[in-house]
């Protein structure tokens, strides 16, 4: 038996000191791709090193690689206390306030893997693999019991979808947008393609705060702060409905605010952003296309008075 997830998601970064945390990075990507293996073998490398203490994200990542390798039977057969490790890690974050948080915002992967273990638990019954059923059954009930599943989160995903379309709550003012804020776009929109880069602001690659930072301060002569958190704390908060291109959103991943990009469009009912993705630099995403962006939205925010 061997079984294998494959979730496709965009990824986030997380941030420390003043910028992004590429180590992270990777292992969000490694995962989402399915290379459960490489998230293993990273996430145990970057547990061993003491400035990466500050997160969960390591002891996440490398609980929830264990449970879709122990879906092998090889592999299970060589770690056969990897299902009880993963359970205890699980269970250890659950317990903190900032363990929580992260599982919140990684809500769409503990689904999809909730559904992966329940299939697993049907094939043991089938196969006759009662104590590693009855061992999988508490991971389902004790760490998973309270985790929506996918069909849930996907049914809910309609509802909000067809409420945004009743309500039509964000208007396309694409046509009246200020000279400043056109000015802001015209040039994003020139860099898009510009690679990835950590801690880098300028043309020659940008993360994501150095993107936004670069552009206020080259295009309307506003010095920004560095960091995305940041630039959230400082920014003039709004409401949905009020967003307009140009204005910022800002996305936590678990730790705190981490992500930012500049709405780009608010046409169709929904909002697009450019932003400094790290998987294929500048370029543009619709956020409430994308279930990876869409949960992990934490505010929008403006520096342009018009």
């Amino acid at each position: 038996m061997k079984r294998f997830a494959f979730i496709l998601l965009f990824c986030s970064p997380f941030s420390i000191a003043w910028t992004q945390v590429l180590e992270f990075d990777k292992l969000e990507m490694r995962y989402d791709q399915g290379h459960y293996r490489s998230v293993y073998r990273k996430s145990r490398q970057l547990l061993d090193k003491p400035q990466y203490d500050f997160s969960y994200l390591p002891s996440y990542y490398l609980a929830i690689s264990k449970l879709q390798l122990a879906q092998n039977d090889w592999w299970y057969k060589n770690h056969k206390y990897a299902v009880v490790e993963a359970k205890r890690t699980l269970l250890d974050i659950q317990k903190t306030v900032e363990g929580k948080q992260l599982l919140r915002a990684h809500q769409y992967e503990m689904s999809a893997l909730k559904s992966d273990l329940q299939q697993w638990l049907t094939d043991l019954k089938i196969e006759g693999e009662k104590n590693k059923a009855e061992l999988l059954k508490s991971v389902l009930v004790e760490v998973f019991g309270d985790v929506p599943d996918i069909i849930e989160l996907q049914e809910e995903e309609i509802s909000i979808t067809e409420k945004e379309e009743l309500n039509s709550s964000v208007v396309d003012v694409e046509n009246t947008i200020s000279a400043p804020r056109e000015k802001l776009l015209k040039r994003s929109e020139e860099l898009i393609g510009v690679p990835y880069q950590w801690a880098g602001a300028s043309p020659n690659g940008f993360d994501c705060s150095g993107f936004t930072s670069y552009l206020m301060e080259t295009e309307l002569n506003k010095k920004l702060d560095r960091r995305a958190v940041d630039q959230y704390n400082s920014a003039k908060k709004i409401k949905r409905k009020h967003v307009k291109p140009g204005d910022f959103v800002f996305f936590d991943n678990g730790s705190g605010v981490s992500h930012v990009g500049i709405v780009y469009s608010t046409n169709n009912n929904s909002i697009q952003m450019i932003h400094s993705s790290t998987s294929v630099g500048i370029s543009i995403v619709d956020i409430y296309q994308s279930s990876y962006w869409k949960q992990r939205i934490a505010g929008f925010g403006s520096y342009i008075e018009d």
